[in-house]
């Protein structure tokens, strides 16, 4: 709360022309009023409520607001602002002398404290008065001529604007000689939701659902050593979140993907270190965090846990995981028993956009062959393995390969491309592919890293040859537990026979059954709606996924 001189002044009084009982009607379990004096009192302590109602009296009393009793002349319909700012500050400045004034009235109840502050900012010699304001059309937006304070818009031109009149801040000294607001008009635009008035019982249902929004923060990386795979699996988890607010953060030095993010429409905030990251923690107020960024400390998860926060964990096998609400690996096995901790395909996040697809048919001889192995593919083994099917000469089969924006080798493996081409392989190079589900769809079988890749391949029902490409890799199970693939090692010359033997094994009809079967069993699809679940339900919030 700022320690100043400046006033704000909150009329509510007890008779509505379109809700009854507005003032009083209970959103979101508090009654309307509440939020405005909330909001308020985060600002100052100097808050009156002007109003001729006892029952408005008492609950603003409740909330730490003072009180005006307004007179009864000032209670129509008719009755200006002017009137009634002029009547509170009258009265309360018999004891004080404040220096700026600001209105805001409970049918905006979503006005933020930076937009408080901001208004109040504005106000100097020259601005006298400035309005909360919103856009009605783009074609009239443009025509306002704004500069940016680094907050919203500011303008004096609200020719072409929707003043929202309840909104107002002013200059005490002039107004009380005056009795008015300054003629010249200054306009600040209110940010998102902040313009929702209340003005039927509709807009209460409206304003219900974003009061009881959650705010959620999505600590995740990406970059060339990790890949995309934690920007991807949040992506898909937070589509089931879209009624909630949504703040993404990542670290400056692994933002590989935070366009990804932008794309679909969310905000995304850097940090530096750890000092940075609970500073934005501490503003956003999250009532939940998702973390997707691999192994976390106890120290890390304890501090989120301080502040009261739901704490959700992704891939995790650090010793912080044990004091987060919920954890799922579902790349991992595990026979323990933790009641957070969820291991195992049941929980693992497919993309939306291979729900759309019949699983992969059988052929009795596979024609196409899929060679992905991330985006960056750090060590190069889409080249390797491109090396070995170039000596095993079979040329009636098409290799689709997969690379990102973040590959290295992209010279390298252009020539040996050509030079197969040339040798009459048939190879598709697929670069920066969003849409990867079309290209699996229309596999016979896979070759990859083993990364969240083989999930949305078993989705689909498309048999794999798995190589790890670092050690984490290594440990994941999924395939050989799940007997869907074969999972061998890739490091040199000498495992050229191991990889063959199963290229081999994997042409054959009745090895991709086998696997097809197995993966049939297992139903990939819904992971995600299994983890929303669980994370609504142990949240608090019913669920009907």
């Amino acid at each position: 709360m700022t320690k100043n001189n400046n006033v704000i002044i909150i009329p509510a009084r007890g008779g509505t022309s379109n809700v009854a009982r507005q003032n009083l009607r209970l959103v979101a379990d508090k009654p309307l009023i509440y939020y405005v004096i909330k909001n308020a009192l985060s600002y100052t302590n100097n808050v009156y409520v002007s109003t001729d109602s006892d029952e408005i009296r008492d609950v603003s009393l409740l909330y730490g607001a003072k009180v005006i009793q307004r007179p009864k002349n000032l209670t129509r319909d008719s009755t200006k602002l002017e009137e009634i700012a002029f009547d509170v500050l009258a009265k309360i400045n018999r004891n004080h002398t404040f220096e700026k004034c600001l209105i805001l009235n409970p049918k905006y109840p979503l006005i933020k404290l930076s937009t408080i502050k901001k208004l109040f900012s504005i106000l100097n010699g020259k601005i006298q008065t400035v309005y909360g304001f919103d856009q009605i059309s783009y074609y009239q937006y443009k025509q306002i001529s704004f500069y940016s304070n680094g907050f919203g818009k500011f303008t004096n031109d609200l020719s072409n604007c929707v003043v929202t009149e309840k909104i107002v801040a002013f200059n005490c000294k002039k107004f009380l000689l005056t009795r008015k607001f300054s003629t010249e008009k200054f306009g600040l635009k209110l940010t998102e939701n902040e313009p929702i008035a209340l003005n039927s019982y509709h807009d209460f249902g409206v304003l219900e659902k974003i009061l009881k929004r959650r705010r959620i923060l999505v600590r995740v990386d990406g970059s060339s050593k990790i890949g995309l795979g934690h920007v991807h699996n949040m992506l898909t988890i937070l589509n089931h979140f879209r009624n909630d607010e949504i703040l993404i953060v990542m670290n400056s030095q692994n933002k590989l993907g935070y366009k990804k993010f932008q794309e679909h429409l969310y905000q995304v905030n850097f940090f530096k270190n750890d000092s940075q990251l609970f500073e934005v923690i501490k503003k956003f107020q999250p009532h939940m965090i998702f973390n997707d960024i691999l192994d976390t400390s106890i120290n890390y998860i304890k501090k989120l846990k301080k502040e009261k926060i739901f704490v959700v964990n992704f891939e995790d096998l650090g010793d912080g995981r044990r004091y987060a609400d919920l954890v799922f690996n579902p790349i991992y096995h595990s026979n323990k028993n933790n009641s957070n901790e969820y291991f195992g395909p049941n929980f693992a996040c497919v993309r939306d956009e291979f729900r759309i697809w019949e699983p992969t048919v059988l052929k009795t001889s596979p024609k196409n062959v899929v060679i992905i192995f991330g985006g960056s593919d750090p060590t190069n083994k889409t080249y390797q393995v491109l090396k070995l099917l170039e000596k095993y000469k079979l040329k009636n089969m098409k290799y689709s390969i997969i690379i990102g924006q973040d590959y290295k080798e992209r010279k390298k493996l252009l020539d040996i491309i050509s030079k197969m081409k040339k040798d009459n392989f048939l190879i598709e190079l697929n670069e920066n592919i969003d849409f990867l589900s079309k290209i699996f769809h229309e596999s016979d079988f896979a070759i990859t890293s083993n990364g969240r890749t083989v999930f949305e391949l078993g989705s689909l029902h498309v048999p794999m040859i798995v190589i790890p490409v670092n050690e984490r890799e290594k440990r994941h199970k999924f395939v050989q537990k799940s007997n869907v693939g074969y999972m061998i090692q890739l490091r040199n010359e000498s495992k050229t026979h191991v990889f063959l033997k199963a290229f081999n094994k994997m042409l054959q009809y009745n090895t991709r059954k086998k696997f097809q079967n197995n993966l049939k069993i297992i139903n990939l699809l819904y992971g995600v709606d299994r983890v929303v679940r669980k994370i609504n339900t142990a949240s608090g919030i019913n669920d009907n996924t």
